[in-house]
């Protein structure tokens, strides 16, 4: 009998492979066996947490190692947990972050300190009298930047629970945190009605509503979290330190808020996902004020998927009076520092014998450009050759 014909079969579109690598950072090789060394920020049995302290002083690769790190992950961010997608806050004090090369290889969103889309003042979560804690939080970071007082705190303190209550916002009833928050520019015409005295609190509030720093028009404003799908670069170059601390630690405020109503990440087996990533680069001058967000993001970072990475000249900028930020890091990269104490190296190295201690100075004085030692999360040292960022920009 005839065999009866066959109907033809539509071609199979290739599959692209399945990729069940985890996400892994190249940071560099040895310089003499050619070893590769590697940063698995999601691998929690290797890395804890993804916090990370990168030092080093002006001209030693420092930044081109940062740039690598950031656009790998963003390359990378397939192998993240379930793929998901990262965000990544770049707070920018010295316009290493805005070449057209790294913001196009990243797709980056630059902003400059001109009516930022976000609004410090904006309410997330769901703490009782979360109102309160917002206007605390917020009179607490300008009490520092501007070295307020306490009856000036107070006073700040009132002036925004009042602009809560001027828009209906009722600090007791949670159904009422949802309508439009106050702006600084709200808070700013409350405060001149009251014909207040020119003093630290006065220029402190001019200064953000003067510059218009923050978006003054509440409807063009969004949540924090939302604007950080990819690289969000701030620029902080030109603007006096207050300013520049003010914001970087006002905006740690908001995220810090937006992170614990997010939730935790998913986990999968030893593998937890990043969600977004921060990196305060040249941040002496920010440590040094003792914000408390800062602390909070490093602490409590790890349960919600979020890393910090610290960029500082020196080591000694990890320890202030009030913290010791070098607690809550377990990745270092340190390339070459000009000063440099045994107690620094025994608080980072965990070295205590004399010999030892002087030896690694010694070597971390004589680092050429692009050479740094790798601490992992093990507390394990290598020497390692960086993988730079116009390497990575070569191989494209």
């Amino acid at each position: 009998d005839p065999v009866d014909p066959v109907d033809p079969v539509d071609p199979v579109d290739p599959v692209d492979p399945v990729v069940n690598e985890p996400l892994s950072i190249h940071f560099g090789e040895n310089p003499w066996t050619q070893e590769q060394y590697y940063w698995e920020p999601t691998n929690t049995s290797k890395f804890m947490n993804t916090n990370t302290g990168i030092i080093g002083t002006m001209g030693t690769g420092k930044t081109q190692f940062t740039k690598s790190v950031i656009t790998q992950l963003m390359q990378k961010q397939i192998n993240n947990v379930n793929s998901a997608p990262i965000g990544l806050l770049i707070f920018d004090y010295k316009s290493d972050y805005v070449d057209d090369q790294f913001l196009e290889i990243n797709a980056a969103k630059r902003h400059q300190l001109h009516k930022l889309p976000y609004n410090p003042l904006s309410l997330f979560g769901n703490t009782p009298m979360l109102p309160v804690h917002t206007a605390r939080a917020f009179s607490d970071t300008m009490g520092k930047a501007y070295g307020l007082g306490v009856a000036q705190q107070a006073n700040l303190r009132k002036l925004i629970l009042d602009a809560y209550e001027a828009v209906g916002i009722k600090r007791a009833d949670s159904s009422t945190w949802d309508l439009p928050a106050p702006t600084i520019k709200n808070v700013w015409d409350l405060y001149i009605a009251t014909e207040p005295a020119i003093d630290s609190l006065y220029a402190a509030l001019e200064s953000l509503n003067e510059l218009e720093i923050f978006e003054s028009d509440g409807s063009q404003c969004s949540s924090l979290y939302e604007l950080l799908d990819g690289v969000l670069v701030v620029e902080l170059a030109g603007f006096p330190v207050q300013i520049q601390n003010l914001v970087v630690a006002l905006t740690l405020d908001l995220f810090y808020g937006q992170m614990q109503k997010k939730g935790k990440p998913q986990v999968n087996g030893d593998f937890r996902q990043i969600t977004k990533m921060i990196l305060v680069d040249e941040a002496d001058n920010f440590m040094s004020q003792d914000f408390p967000s800062l602390r909070k993001v490093l602490k409590e970072g790890r349960e919600y998927g979020v890393g910090v990475i610290l960029s500082t000249q020196d080591i000694t900028h990890f320890k202030t009076n009030e913290n010791t930020y070098s607690d809550y890091i377990l990745t270092w990269v340190i390339h070459r520092v000009a000063q440099i104490k045994a107690s620094d190296i025994s608080a980072l190295f965990n070295i205590t014998n004399k010999v030892d201690q002087d030896k690694l100075m010694e070597q971390i004085r004589q680092l050429d450009k692009h050479y740094s030692l790798y601490i992992d999360g093990h507390k394990k040292l290598v020497k390692m050759k960086d993988k730079a960022f116009w390497e990575l920009c070569q191989q494209r």
